[in-house]
């Protein structure tokens, strides 16, 4: 695995499998990409679009001390604060500069920011966004909305016979993994977890913009991208 930021890849390599706490965190996403984002602006000045993604992720590794220190997420305790603040920050990397302007800024829906976390999960975690477009997107596509913990162990069951280390984990941590992916799905609005269902997602024209320049990142909601 290349680096501890950006999205994964994960031909021949191991899953990154830490998403083991915090749900979606969607307003902790939030205020840590205005951080990053004035950061930035004092690093290379106006035109931050023109940002590498290397500078993305060397921008949000060095505000990453600062939201410790300031407490910027207000959690109570300090080993709390650093687990969420390093979490966040990780998916925070997945994003692009355009897509992080939005997702901190003021024009943006509840909506399309649970949206933006959601792609940063998916992309940061590539256990995650294979998740997202073979078990969540298809149920959809096929019009079977139940979804449920059988349908993740079956998939996991799969991934298992490339990625041994599926096999390795601990019981505890495959269930807090299992439990922080259901919950992130429902905080996104795409998973009733009251009745176990897949609920449709249909992207505002703005979001929907933005992401036309990364089109795969619509593989990761149950949507018809016809629609679009």
């Amino acid at each position: 695995m290349a680096g501890s930021y950006g999205a994964e890849a994960t031909q021949g390599e191991r899953y990154r499998l830490s998403f083991t706490v915090g749900g979606l965190l969607a307003s902790q996403g939030r205020a840590l990409a205005e951080m990053y984002l004035n950061h930035l602006n004092h690093a290379v000045g106006d035109n931050i679009e023109c940002s590498s993604q290397t500078e993305v992720g060397e921008s949000i590794a060095a505000i990453r001390q600062q939201a410790i220190e300031e407490n910027v997420l207000a959690i109570r305790t300090d080993s709390a604060n650093r687990r969420v603040v390093a979490e966040t920050t990780k998916r925070l990397s997945a994003l692009t500069v355009r897509e992080l302007a939005y997702l901190a800024g003021p024009d943006s829906s509840t909506s399309d920011r649970e949206a933006l976390m959601w792609i940063a999960m998916c992309r940061y975690y590539a256990i995650v966004g294979e998740f997202a477009v073979e078990v969540l997107k298809k149920h959809y596509l096929v019009g079977n909305l139940h979804l449920d913990f059988d349908d993740y162990a079956r998939f996991i069951a799969n991934k298992a016979t490339w990625h041994p280390e599926l096999e390795t984990i601990s019981e505890g941590t495959a269930k807090k993994l299992r439990s922080n992916l259901f919950k992130a799905m429902a905080e996104a609005h795409l998973f009733d977890k009251n009745s176990d269902t897949v609920v449709s997602f249909l992207p505002s024209p703005s979001l929907t913009d933005i992401l036309m320049k990364r089109p795969d990142s619509f593989g990761f909601f149950p949507m018809r991208e016809s629609s679009l």
